[in-house]
């Protein structure tokens, strides 16, 4: 084992955004909390944040803005539990980037534990400094309990005092272009020796957070505590090269998941643990996942590390013990950082998968999370004059719709209109969510539990949606995923006509619901009538599966959205030579006053990932189903065309192409092979290289973490489990010796190993599988190895 490939390490001290940014890759997490890799003698500031987040826990502030009353809704940023203060001689020691003359941290993926070692100059005199080194772990088992080990090492003969405190004076100020807003989620309302009780200010969430330490090598301990601040205080009388070491255990929990009286319960959890007792389970923990949840690539070890970033960070969003029992999805950004305000999108569409055939319990999870917010897509739709179910664009405590009208160009500081909440498209990919953990799984159990009815209630949404007109149903109003375009050159209302991405998703998902009707183990005609969904709309249904409209041109490259192709082209190298980074072009172009709307102009292409979601054969199976012809090269054509106009604005961009460029490899365009790599390579560098400038500062991009990781085994590993049966079909690139990683597929559990001429399986239960279009019986806890020709 390569112990470089399992740490995620830094060696320099760095500022502002980009200090942030590794302190969101650096985070630690269990599913319910998130605690931000900062410096544990860190304070508020331009180069640091404290963050600690609690799965669900939201707040919302009001805030005039422009002459209107603004409401945002925010993950709460907890009271710091970590902060450890240190004053030497009676003076606080001055800990920031002047003053730290050394700095190296290291995360490590096997065992959980974040350990900063840090050397702080004292008073100027180099002769003086204090060593640091200091260990962080949050436990995955008992998942209210986080610990901490904390290590002070003089280089002189000095009295410290060193507090171990929480600090109840915090606000929400991760994000620079939310800070004009009201920061303030909660109120202090008690402080005892241990525990301090905080509620949030307009939801009403009480969190309870405890605080116990011990120390070695102390003269005495005493507790002091302020209406906001609680701490434990040790004299200690350092002497030369001599250690004092200080554990801490503490504990959050609030009245979402906890049922019990809050304040006993973490007064309990921190009396039961110490720090050695988190660190096994963390040890424990993170030991067994590996067993069973790596991939082990051979051959390029930049690919292997980060690829286990991905993975860890994936598995500390959502944790199968914890989960289960929160009512709570996988924000944009996990729980790593302030970003979108830590609201829910259609990321979750790129997690599922990954959740599904790895850690089921934790899909499940997710989707209870929407169909429990039923009742309030229900609502939504009523509130925009609309029947069914429609789910927000961004969801958080409720389900309501958390988007903004307005927000902030951050290239000219202007506020501008915000017309993203026309993402209708976010419930396509929470029935795709559905339907992706049914075939994996092998699983209808969450049809249940709401989610039949939920299927048929945005089904129903998009039916009364789509209009008949020429022959053709349209569906207007609209926004696709590339959100650049919110609406038509000149119009006046928000909303694209005919959007490519969006009608296809709404032809899979009528597919997809009429299959389930079919299905003798589903009563479907009893919920179907619970449900409002006569027989007209079912009768239009099959219409919309034949006859919604697209456009295609004469290459067959299938216009974007209808109106798409007469919009004028713009000079990316002018764009380039004059601003440099472009990715964001839409904020370039509105700040000269312009429209992203009158151009060819793409942040992510909406056709394109239609194939990262069901791959090329499906995708123009549905295509054809509408009555429309492709021509062999499509695919070429398709994505050609529109990698000429896509700036990647989103991390998301890059792994489709990835995808993509390798499917057309295997169509005999070698030439394709060597841009598909590099599309992952950039691709998986996106939080390590903060390749967006500054936006892992807000917190890690989910969504990025888990494309990548699917384009690893699902288009370089060549797995399908989307089409009835499981399937290999390896093109390993050249960098790669061998590919080895685990999958759960209808409860079995399979091994599989890759090299560029054999692949190797391994099944906890007899199935047969389809490798290379060769279906092969592969007996339970036997060994098969298959050669086949990349």
């Amino acid at each position: 084992m390569t112990e470089q490939n399992w740490l995620l390490s830094y060696h320099d001290i760095v500022n502002g955004v980009k200090n942030y940014g590794r302190e969101s890759s650096l985070s630690l997490g269990n599913g319910f909390l998130g605690w931000r890799g900062s410096l544990v003698t860190s304070t508020y500031g331009d180069d640091f944040y404290p963050g600690l987040y609690a799965a669900g826990v939201f707040n919302q502030t009001s805030t005039p803005v422009a002459g209107r009353s603004v409401v945002n809704e925010d993950l709460v940023n907890l009271p710091n539990v970590q902060l450890m203060r240190i004053e030497v001689d009676g003076k606080p020691l001055i800990i920031n980037n002047e003053t730290i003359i050394s700095l190296n941290r290291y995360l490590n993926f096997n065992t959980g534990e974040l350990v900063d070692q840090y050397r702080v100059v004292v008073n100027n005199e180099p002769a003086h400094y204090i060593d640091i080194e200091t260990t962080k772990v949050i436990d995955p088992i008992a998942w209210h309990r986080l610990a901490l080990e904390f290590k002070v090492t003089p280089s002189y003969d000095v009295h410290l005092t060193i507090a171990a405190e929480i600090d109840g004076q915090i606000e929400n100020k991760n994000v620079a272009r939310y800070r004009d807003f009201d920061s303030k989620e909660f109120i202090v309302k008690a402080v005892t020796d241990h525990v301090m009780t905080v509620q949030t200010r307009t939801t009403g969430v009480t969190v309870a957070l405890a605080s116990q330490s011990s120390g070695d090598n102390v003269i005495d301990k005493h507790v002091l505590s302020t209406g906001t601040t609680v701490a434990d205080y040790y004299n200690v009388s350092g002497r030369a090269n001599h250690t004092i070491t200080i554990h801490r255990v503490m504990a959050v929990a609030s009245t979402l998941e906890t049922k019990t009286d809050v304040v006993k319960f973490v007064k309990n959890e921190i009396s039961q643990s110490t720090f050695e007792d988190v660190q096994k389970n963390s040890q424990d923990y993170w030991h067994k996942l590996w067993l069973t949840k790596d991939i082990e690539i051979t051959g390029d070890d930049d690919m292997q590390q980060l690829t286990r970033m991905n993975i860890f960070h994936l598995n500390q969003m959502a944790n199968p013990n914890a989960n289960p029992l929160l009512d709570a999805s996988v924000g944009s950004r996990g729980l790593t950082g302030e970003g979108y305000r830590g609201h829910i999108f259609w990321d979750e569409i790129f997690a599922i998968p990954y959740y599904s055939a790895n850690e089921p319990r934790v899909a499940r999870a997710i989707l209870k999370y929407r169909t429990n917010r039923l009742l309030a897509a229900k609502r939504n739709a009523v509130s925009e004059n609309e029947i069914g179910a429609m789910y927000p664009w961004q969801s958080g405590m409720y389900g309501d719709e958390q988007s903004q009208l307005i927000h902030l160009n951050t290239v000219d500081n202007t506020w501008i209109p915000d017309n993203s909440r026309l993402q209708r498209h976010v419930s396509l990919a929470v029935a795709y969510n559905m339907w992706v953990y049914q075939k994996i799984s092998g699983q209808v159990d969450q049809l249940d539990q709401n989610g039949l009815e939920m299927l048929i209630q945005i089904a129903r949404f998009w039916i009364n949606k789509a209009k008949l007109a020429d022959g053709r149903y349209t569906i207007a109003g609209v926004m696709g995923p590339n959100e650049f375009h919110e609406a038509a050159p000149g119009a006046h209302v928000g909303g694209l006509k005919n959007n490519a991405y969006t009608n296809l998703m709404v032809v899979w998902l009528l597919n997809y619901i009429d299959d389930l009707s079919h299905q003798s183990e589903i009563n479907f005609e009893k919920v179907a009538q619970k449900s409002g969904f006569t027989s007209e709309e079912q009768e239009k249904a099959w219409q919309l599966r034949h006859h919604l409209k697209l456009s295609i041109n004469k290459d067959g490259v299938v216009e974007q959205y209808e109106g798409f192709f007469k919009l004028a082209q713009l000079d990316f190298s002018a764009y380039e030579a004059k601003y440099g980074d472009i990715h964001r072009i839409d904020r370039l172009l509105k700040s000269e006053g312009k429209s992203p709307d009158d151009y060819q102009v793409i942040k992510q292409a909406d056709f394109l990932m239609l194939i990262y979601n069901f791959g090329a054969t499906q995708t123009r199976q549905l295509i054809e189903q509408l009555g429309y012809a492709l021509p062999d090269q499509w695919l070429a054509r398709n994505t050609a065309y529109y990698l000429k106009r896509t700036t990647h604005g989103s991390t998301t961009s890059r792994p489709v192409f990835a995808g993509i460029y390798l499917a057309l490899a295997r169509l005999g365009e070698t030439t394709y092979e060597a841009d598909a790599y590099k599309f992952l390579t950039d691709a998986i560098r996106s939080d390590y290289d903060d390749i967006q400038g500054g936006t892992t500062a807000e917190g890690v991009h989910m969504g990025v973490m888990g494309e990548t990781l699917a384009v690893i085994q699902n288009d370089y590993a060549g797995v399908d489990m989307r089409h009835e049966q499981f399937t290999l079909d390896p093109r390993l690139p050249k960098q790669w010796s061998a590919l080895q990683f685990s999958q759960l597929y209808h409860g079995a559990h399979l091994k599989i190993n890759i090299t560029p001429q054999t692949v190797s399986i391994t099944s906890d239960q007899a199935m047969a599988i389809k490798v290379c279009d060769e279906i092969v019986a592969v007996k339970a806890n036997e060994t098969r190895k298959v050669v086949y020709h990349g």
